[in-house]
């Protein structure tokens, strides 16, 4: 998240109107705070929202974002890969004005899990951005650690179920490579 904002927080304006999509309990948006007064927060969860630190906060689905206007920048963390990224980034593109950004992790992250983390070139493909970058990021723990962090973060589901949380416990060299191979997108418009 902070190498998400100062790699991009720099195009954002004090006076610009910023949605945080897939806020979550508002670790983004807290640091998009400091460069605005004008965040919003979208999410799936009414639990993590209730927790965000912003005014103006609602419940959607990035895939059908329920916007009547454009923002300045749409922002998202760690969000994208738990929708259909294609329609969600169409929405992006969508309802902002001056552009959008985001990071997401991409395939060859904890590999061993099954996760089905989108592959790098079909989002850049998709978007064109105006810059990007991918960094590797490790996770400091293992087993009941790691599962837990997912628990905590809401992040413990995985469509493919390729290894079971007892698995993990029993034999957490089952998961191949702790790290998130992370891609950190900018999209300029205009």
């Amino acid at each position: 998240m902070k190498t998400l904002i100062n790699l991009f927080g720099k195009y954002i304006d004090r006076k610009d109107k910023v949605l945080d999509v897939g806020a979550g309990v508002g670790l983004l948006t807290e640091e998009l705070l400091k460069l605005s007064p004008n965040v919003y927060a979208c999410d799936l969860s009414l639990n993590s929202l209730e927790q965000n630190p912003v005014g103006l906060k609602f419940l959607c689905n990035m895939e059908e974002m329920p916007l009547r206007g454009k923002l300045d920048w749409l922002v998202s963390n760690f969000a994208l890969h738990w929708s259909d990224w294609r329609k969600s980034l169409k929405n992006f593109d969508k309802y902002s004005r001056k552009g959008f950004f985001f990071s997401v992790p991409v395939k060859g992250s904890l590999e061993g899990m099954g996760f089905p983390f989108p592959q790098m070139e079909e989002i850049l493909e998709l978007v064109k951005p105006t810059e990007w970058f991918l960094k590797e990021i490790e996770i400091p723990f293992r087993g009941k650690e790691f599962l837990l962090f997912f628990k905590r973060t809401g992040t413990g589901f995985n469509p493919n179920k390729t290894l079971s949380a007892f698995e993990i416990l029993k034999n957490p060299f089952a998961v191949k490579n702790y790290t998130f191979k992370v891609l950190f997108v900018l999209k300029l418009k205009g």
